[in-house]
């Protein structure tokens, strides 16, 4: 038997009262009404929910607090209550910080590592100082007196009262009196700021002491059952000279080691880590906590490890002292299991517990300050945090400023995990008594390393994991309620936002953790426990990072910092040799919840560390950017290599899903090494992308994967159902793979024609005047004028169009018109077997759809066009491949033309567009330019043509489409002697054109 339960050994579920001193704040089961108004007061004047008129006109900025279930009305808060605000800033340029985060943190990338220095953010990425001051001045001009903005500049102090925040920020303040007795207070309305310095504002922090902040560790139970607790004599622990394993009070417990509990070595060992008095030398660790860390425990545990950690502490918002003592064998618990997992498992390492005001009366603004003080310090490499709220609980403004400092912390290559919580699928249970699905902040962070937790036995090879799940608790995951898909989950989590956690690690109490905490009721000496939660697991995964980065590897190719993106790209690459896949088990614990399954999951993530593997992947090299001019191989047949419609080349489970990719979704699809390609050297790959089964309007992305996704299209629709293709040219970066979004959900099937290397062995390119070869409506290269019905058209290519007979491969613009029913077109050489691959597609009658696409030529000099269905069809060539061309160069997408921000192009109209000069392009040289050209807001039935400017327009066509039609497709265009291309539009309508690359 256990000799003593510390905080109701079980868990809520099964018995009151669980862990953690904010308990009596979030363990409201129904909500009462609260009746709240608005104060009338508004130093800005009349206030809207929109941008108003004028300058100064107010806007509100974020969400009120919600109101804890069960709570009640207690009039209005005392006018000179004291408020400590946050006026948090938003970066100045918030897609160029993403875009740098994606860049130093992805491998393959040519700046993977290179992080900002320490003290630099702000002058990079945080806001200017005209903006600082300008936002400063207005809250001066309110009756406010503002500090002096952060080092990152992200935030702006003000302490002041609740008149006067009411006056200013036109809000009222009201007392709600919590389901357990006490009281707080929140403001009524969503505060307002003058219209010209909200979009500077990413939110007001403060205005509230409503927070549901806690722990994630769960119940302590004794290491000794085999005497009683009661009158434990007061003693030192003996010293112990340093081992994997622990001084008498653990080993003669009556408990096994690798069973009952996990000392260092045993879970160092299990998980692949190194166990020595050394480990993580060099590197600094720091720990998020919301209480007072008990000295004498910390000491008690470094005397049976027979360590010498360095555990310092500083502290914030608050001093030596302040709070709740950590003497009741609850206080301390927390702090405890975090700071002595990481003395275990890296005593090597400096160790920086940064403590805040104690949960029980932090407030939003003081949890964001102790975050934003562990990262602008800047001396932890790695962060770790085991203490969170559900998502709905947190106020928007809140969650914003949150994220900002998590891409500060990535930006300067600092890694940050946080435990996933205790309650399973049903985060928001204990703060609102929901049992709906939520997970929890911050793991749920774009920029955090969500950390669930498993229960474990055995130790080594013998070892076995499962999800932990029983009457302590289980582990939190899930899908976010508040952020969009990341890209780094593409292909592996295929939800419609951010999956949790992304990894996992040992939490179960029953196998857990052993840890010194103090009670005085039992001993006046620190007192040896077992403990668990995904408090555990994240300083583990905490440590495991640490290790990393001491590693030779990292040394030499710089800190792991933000990890999701080669953590994802591991299991990508090599799940087996990096991940120790956890398949069993669920985590319904007050609700249905999610299964463990292979592969990624909602439960356990990607798994527990395999420790030799990650550092191989997390300390990769940096990449190498391609340079140079490159030559094309043409593909005998086109190779599919993905289709999640079946699951081809699709997420990491050995069952292949057959989810279409969600609206804000990443497909990564693996060039190098796929489909008959080389595993490196490819510099640029030429796929047949289609979307079918679409669910409304969308576009489609293609861009290196590890770069920062372009504000450009290579593929857009206009409703749901339709099944549409187009050809896109895409760089592929140093890890060989090609990225894929869209907007919309729908499936997705790509298809490789061909790809670039930088050698000379393939072949270049020649720009033709455009040229007719085939169109069926008026025996143009066919001797009919019939549809084509189920058939195949020999299409002579060699000797027509200005294809020479040394050409291997030419570049046809084709075109279905006339349709009737479904069908869909493919091209390949003629006395070749007939690919699966399709080239265009239509879904409907009296479809007109064009695609570029590039086809090796048969043995005879012709081309063999197969029409599933039935549809007219038209063949322009363009160009062709051969040993006597120009060479292809790759370019970063860019969006050159897009007269919707000017005039559209007029029927009949013709427009010069300037190539040479632009987006890296040289002046001068160039011979042709890759373009992907999109028409939209069609007036009426038309085509467009382009062509090298000077010369007379071609009767050729590179798009076509009916009135209302969106229509994308690629085209190779010869660029005029003056830089330059013409584009002809034969009805009026809006026109974009993206570069992709260029010939010379």
């Amino acid at each position: 038997m256990f000799k003593k339960v510390h905080a109701a050994m079980g868990h809520p579920r099964h018995a009151a009262g669980k862990t953690g001193r904010r308990a009596r704040r979030i363990t409201a089961a129904t909500a009462a009404a609260v009746a709240l108004t608005v104060a009338s007061t508004a130093a800005y004047g009349a206030v809207t929910d929109g941008a108003g008129t004028g300058s100064h006109a107010p806007k509100r900025i974020g969400t009120v607090p919600r109101v804890p279930a069960g709570a009640t009305a207690a009039g209005t808060t005392a006018s000179g209550t004291t408020l400590r605000i946050g006026v948090h800033l938003a970066p100045r340029d918030p897609q160029a910080l993403a875009d740098f985060v994606a860049a130093v943190s992805t491998p393959g990338n040519p700046r993977y590592h290179q992080y900002l220095a320490k003290g630099q953010f702000a002058s990079v990425f945080g806001p200017t100082p005209a903006t600082i001051a300008q936002v400063s001045q207005a809250l001066r001009a309110a009756g406010l007196t503002p500090g002096k903005a952060s080092p990152d500049g992200l935030s702006i102090p003000v302490t002041t009262t609740v008149a006067k925040a009411s006056d200013a920020f036109d809000t009222g303040f009201r007392n709600v009196r919590l389901k357990d007795g006490t009281t707080d207070y929140m403001n009524t309305a969503a505060p307002a700021l003058p219209a010209n310095i909200a979009s500077s504002v990413t939110g007001i922090v403060g205005l509230s002491d409503i927070n549901t902040i806690t722990s994630h560790h769960s119940a302590v139970r004794q290491a000794d059952k085999t005497s009683s607790a009661a009158g434990r004599a007061s003693r030192a622990v003996a010293p112990h000279a340093y081992s994997p394993g622990l001084c008498t009070d653990f080993t003669s417990s009556g408990y096994t080691d690798g069973t009952d509990y996990y000392s260092p070595g045993k879970l160092a060992g299990t998980y692949g880590m190194s166990s020595s008095a050394t480990a993580g030398a060099g590197q600094t660790v720091a720990v998020f906590e919301l209480e007072n860390v008990d000295a004498g425990s910390i000491a008690a545990y470094q005397s049976c490890a027979g360590t010498n950690t360095s555990v310092s502490t500083v502290y914030v918002d608050t001093t030596a002292g302040a709070g709740a003592p950590a003497t009741d064998g609850s206080v301390g618990v927390e702090s405890a299991l975090d700071i002595d997992d990481l003395i275990g498992l890296v005593p090597g390492a400096s160790i920086i517990d940064y403590q805040g005001v104690d949960a029980e009366s932090a407030t939003d603004q003081n949890v964001l300050d102790v975050y934003q003080r562990m990262v602008t310090d800047d001396v932890a490499q790695v962060i770790s945090s085991s203490w969170g709220l559900c998502e709905a609980a947190e106020i928007s403004a809140t969650a914003s400023a949150e994220n900002t400092i998590f891409a500060e912390a990535a930006a300067q290559g600092q890694s940050v995990v946080a435990a996933s919580g205790d309650d399973g699928s049903s985060d928001c249970y204990r703060a609102t008594g929901s049992t709906a699905k939520a997970v929890d902040d911050p793991a749920s962070q774009p920029y955090v390393t969500g950390v669930g937790g498993t229960s474990m036995n055995g130790s080594g090879s013998a070892a076995t994991q499962t999800t932990w799940n029983n009457d302590t608790g289980g582990t939190g995951g899930g899908i976010s309620s508040r952020w969009a898909p990341v890209v780094y989950q593409g292909g592996v989590a295929t939800t419609a936002k951010r999956a949790v956690p992304d990894v996992s690690a040992l939490a179960d109490p029953y196998s857990g953790y052993p840890i010194y905490y103090q009670d005085d009721s039992v001993s006046s000496s620190p007192v040896p426990g077992i403990i668990g939660g995904t408090s555990g697991a994240a300083p583990t995964w905490a440590a495991a990072i640490v290790q990393a980065n001491a590693s030779a590897a990292c040394q030499t190719n710089g800190r792991v910092g933000f990890l999701n993106n080669a953590l994802y790209k591991a299991a990508r690459s090599s799940y087996p040799t990096n991940f120790w896949d956890v398949t069993s088990g669920n985590n319904s614990v007050y609700a249905t919840g999610y299964s463990a399954a292979a592969g990624y999951d909602e439960v356990t993530g990607l798994g527990s560390p395999k420790e030799a593997g990650l550092i191989t992947s997390l300390c990769a090299a940096k990449g190498t950017a391609a340079t140079g001019a490159s030559t094309f191989h043409p593909l005998s047949s086109p190779k599919r290599l993905l289709d999640t419609r079946n699951g081809t080349g699709w997420g990491l489970s050995s069952i292949p899903s057959t989810k279409p990719l969600v609206a804000g979704g990443t497909a990564p699809v693996k060039i190098e090494g796929a489909g008959g390609i080389p595993s490196s050297g490819v510099t640029a790959v030429v796929l047949n992308l289609t979307v079918t089964g679409t669910t409304g309007s969308g576009s489609l992305i293609a861009w290196a994967d590890g770069t920062a996704k372009p504000s450009t299209s290579n593929l857009n629709w206009t409703a749901a159902g339709q099944t549409i293709a187009a050809s896109s040219t895409v760089t592929v970066a140093g890890d060989g793979v090609v990225d894929l979004y869209t907007s919309s959900t729908t499936h997705l099937i790509a298809d490789v024609q061909g790809y670039y290397t930088s050698g000379t062995t393939g072949s270049t390119y020649t720009a033709l005047k455009p040229a007719r070869l085939l169109d069926t409506r008026s025996k143009v290269g066919i001797s009919t004028t019939t549809k084509i019905t189920n058939a195949v058209v020999s299409l002579k290519v060699r000797g027509h169009g200005g294809v020479p007979t040394g050409a291997s491969s030419v570049v046809l613009n084709l075109t279905a018109t006339q349709t009737v029913g479904s069908g869909y077109l493919e091209a390949y050489p003629e006395g070749a077997t007939r690919p699966t691959a399709s080239n265009v597609n239509w879904a409907a009658t009296g479809t007109t759809i064009p695609n570029l696409v590039v086809v090796p030529i048969g043995s005879d000099g012709n081309v063999s066009l197969y029409v599933r269905g039935t549809s007219h069809v038209i063949a322009d060539v363009s160009g062709y491949f051969s040993a006597g061309g120009s060479a292809f160069h790759t370019v970063t997408p860019l969006r050159l033309l897009d007269t919707r921000k000017t005039t559209a192009l007029g029927a009949g109209k013709t427009l010069a567009l300037q190539i040479s000069g632009s987006d890296g392009i040289p002046s001068t040289g160039v011979k042709a330019v890759v373009l992907t050209v999109t028409v939209t807001g069609t007036t009426g039935s038309g085509y467009l043509t382009a062509w090298a400017d000077g010369g007379t327009r071609p009767t050729a066509s590179n798009l076509n489409w009916v009135s209302g039609k969106t229509i994308a497709n690629q085209v190779i265009v010869p660029v005029g002697s003056d830089g330059k291309i013409d584009l002809y539009a034969s009805s009026t309508t809006q026109v974009l054109a993206d570069v992709a690359g260029y010939m010379s």
